[in-house]
Order: C-alpha cells, then structure tokens, then sequence
C-alpha cells in the first residue's frame, strides 16, 4: 500500500541520516574496507582507557553500521518508521558520547523487498561495516546467510523467524512469529472468542516470515481443539477475495494474518462486506495505522488484535515514554507507528552489544560474536516484551508478546490490552513445534 505520509517520513529520516553522519569523521584512523572481519588495528580511547582491538567498519572516532532496510516496496510502511527509530537512538546516543568514545554512524540502503538488489547493496555496505543495525525481510536474510557466515556479519534482524535463531550472526528482537501466533490464539481463546472444536483460518506470506507464523497457529490450534485453515500467499497479491471466500464456507470462527498490512485491509474489508464478522489476529508486521484511513478501518477496530514482540507507540512504559519524547522532537511532523519502537530497540540491543565488546577491548566482528552471547537478562524498559537472553543458540530470546487492539485515539492506531504476556502454551513452546 502507498502510504500518504511516506515522502515526508523518508525525507525526514534522509535529513536525520546526515545529521547523525555529520558528527563523525569518516576518513581518519580507517581500518579498512576487508570483508573477513579479520582485525587491522589495536587503538585507545575507548572501553575505559584499555585498548580495543578493531577492525572493518571501525576507527578511531567513529563505528560504521549498515542497514539494509526497505523504503520502496510492500513492506516501506514499516522500513520507514524502523528506519526513522534507527537513527533516533543513535543520534540520542551519540549526543550523549556514542559508544566506546566513538560516534556510530549508519549506511542506509533501500533494498525494495528485493532479494537480489539485497545482495547487490550488501557488497556496498558490507565491506565498511562493523555490523548490520538492521537486515529487514526473511527473503532476504535468507539470500544473504552464505556471505554473512563467511564475514562473520552480526546483524539485527527487522524480522522474527524462529528458523534463524541458531545462526550465530542473527539477533532477533524479541519473540518470533511462531510465538506470535501462539500467544494470539490462546488469547482469542481466553477471551471467550474461540473455543474447542471451532476452525481458524490463517492468510500467510510463502517463506520464513508466514511458514513459521503458521507452525505456531498449528501448535496453538493442536493444543486448544482447534483446526487451522490455510491459505498461502505472496508478497505481492492484494485481493484476499479468494481466500476470505474459503473462510467463509469453511465456517471459521476467526482469521489470522501473517502478511503485510495491505493483505490485512483486504481481508478485513472483505470479510466485513460478506458478513463474516470474526476477531482477526495479526503478527506484527500485518499492521500499520494508515490502514485506518482506508475504507476497511471500521472492520479493523471491531476486530484486529496485534500479538508482537516489541511495543505499540503508545505504551505507557519508560523506555517507549523516552522514545516517544525524543520521536517528537526529532520528527515533529513524523507519522507515530508501532514499529519506530521496534527501530529503536533494534538500536538499543546493538548499543548494549557494542558496550559489551567495548569493555571486552574487542571491536572485530569476532569480538561483536562473543559480546552478544554474554548478554542476559537484558531489559529495554518496555521497548521488547520480556526481558532478552543471548546466551543460547536455537532459544528465543523472549517468548512474551504485547496483545493491542486498534483505538483510534491511541498514537500509532494500537492500545495495549494490559501488560506484556506469555501464555501457557507458549510457555512450554521449544522451537520446532514440539
């Protein structure tokens, strides 16, 4: 979906960039444009007065990080505002002093939900980076695994596919989809929406992002009595005629969404239209509050809940209040969007990985892999549901979730419905399904 307020917020976060670009220096002290990750330097100054071996993407002033996001194609309405929360706590933090005495600087490319262009944008990047602050899409991680193995590429992943979660290169930010999934329909259930015997049907993206959101509803739906319908999909379809249509013969008592917004409005706005008036339970990604300016925004309040990992906009807590009072005045004319927060936590977890190795005295890449398997008990103040663990390959580093509704009074279009959550099931959830 093309979103009204998208120029603005792509020049807002252009204009940002440059601002935080132009506190560093780019040239002095350089380490290098290798790709290995193999160290070049032993520099002082930071992580306490010791020295602090370094390596690509970093000099004697500044850390270089890539993003390869998108700001271009079906998922722009979240690029943008992850984006734009990106580069709030680093210019934030780099008032503050940066990080181990150095300012972070990020490269942001546009990759348009393409994989190949991914791939493509990476040689650009890659080379003159310390690590990713944010790889955006499953499709195109997935492309991208080889080279990241190979250059011992730390990247944090603007996406939450429990599949990745035992590469040592992948940091997730919270509960992953199958998580999602699970929380959300326990929460229908709880709530009286469904109950033993109903079916479910649930829209999902082919690949990672929808295949594991749909291994969870599987796991929920087995664990509660419930029957899951499928319908698959592709990144670029509109019209959930069809599959609404099987829905409705099939009889279902509710609808899940694991797909970009522009699918949930349609499903919405059909399901509406054909009398099939039942809760829909989204994964994160599946909303963005500029759908409550299309036709379908009525079905969304009566019905949409959002299961996501990382906090609504809105959230009355202190680390989304900091966030938010910064968004302000750094974006006066910004549009509020559940997943800025999601941006900045993004930031926030590379900050408390980059500290790590800085009282490590160890700025490679090999040391970025070592300081963020010593992270524990990581809490974001609210930004992520839970507190985070590094410590485990293959293990979540959270299983909790905030449950929203739509409130079109609530900034970012999404309300909490009390507190961040793990419901039982997701509780005893291992990845797998088992």
């Amino acid at each position: 979906m093309r979103l009204s307020s998208r120029s603005a917020a792509l020049f807002a976060t252009a204009a940002l960039a440059m601002t935080v670009a132009a506190c560093g220096d780019d040239d002095e002290g350089s380490s290098g444009a290798s790709g290995t990750g193999a160290a070049t330097t032993a520099t002082t100054g930071g992580g306490g007065g010791k020295d602090v071996k370094t390596g690509p993407g970093v000099t004697g002033t500044t850390i270089n990080l890539g993003v390869l996001t998108d700001t271009s194609g079906v998922f722009a309405g979240l690029g943008v505002p992850l984006n734009e929360g990106n580069q709030l706590f680093w210019t934030i933090q780099n008032r503050k002093g940066g990080v181990c005495d150095r300012t972070v600087k990020l490269d942001v490319k546009d990759h348009g939900y393409d994989p190949q262009k991914a791939v493509s944008l990476y040689r650009e990047v890659g080379p003159q980076s310390l690590a990713l602050n944010q790889l955006l899409g499953s499709v195109m991680t997935a492309a991208l695994i080889p080279t990241l193995q190979k250059d011992k590429m730390l990247s944090v992943l603007a996406g939450w596919p429990s599949q990745l979660l035992e590469n040592p290169n992948i940091i997730v930010v919270g509960a992953t989809y199958d998580l999602e999934m699970i929380n959300a329909v326990d929460y229908l259930v709880e709530e009286g929406k469904l109950k033993k015997g109903d079916k479910v049907g649930h829209i999902y993206f082919e690949g990672e992002f929808g295949e594991n959101a749909l291994e969870g509803s599987k796991y929920a739906a087995e664990k509660q009595g419930l029957t899951i319908v499928e319908q698959k999909i592709k990144a670029t379809d509109r019209d959930m005629s069809a599959a609404v249509g099987t829905f409705k013969n099939e009889g279902v008592k509710a609808i899940l969404m694991s797909t970009s917004p522009t699918q949930t409005a349609s499903a919405a706005g059909v399901a509406a239209a054909t009398g099939l008036n039942v809760p829909i339970g989204a994964s994160g990604p599946a909303f963005d509050p500029a759908l409550l300016k299309t036709p379908a925004a009525k079905a969304l309040e009566a019905n949409l809940v959002v299961s996501a990992g990382t906090a609504p906009y809105s959230l009355d807590a202190p680390g989304v209040t900091e966030m938010r009072d910064n968004y302000l005045k750094e974006f006066p004319k910004g549009t509020p969007k559940y997943s800025i927060a999601a941006g900045y936590a993004e930031s926030r977890i590379m900050y408390e990985i980059l500290n790590k190795a800085c009282e490590n005295g160890d700025l490679t890449r090999e040391g970025m892999q070592t300081a963020v398997r010593q992270l524990d008990g990581l809490d974001l103040d609210g930004l992520v549901a839970g507190t985070l663990s590094y410590k485990e390959l293959g293990v979540p580093p959270s299983k909790a979730v905030y449950i929203s509704t739509v409130d079109t009074k609530a900034d970012g279009g999404l309300k909490v419905d009390g507190a961040a959550r793990t419901s039982t099931n997701a509780e005893a959830y291992e990845v797998g399904g088992s």
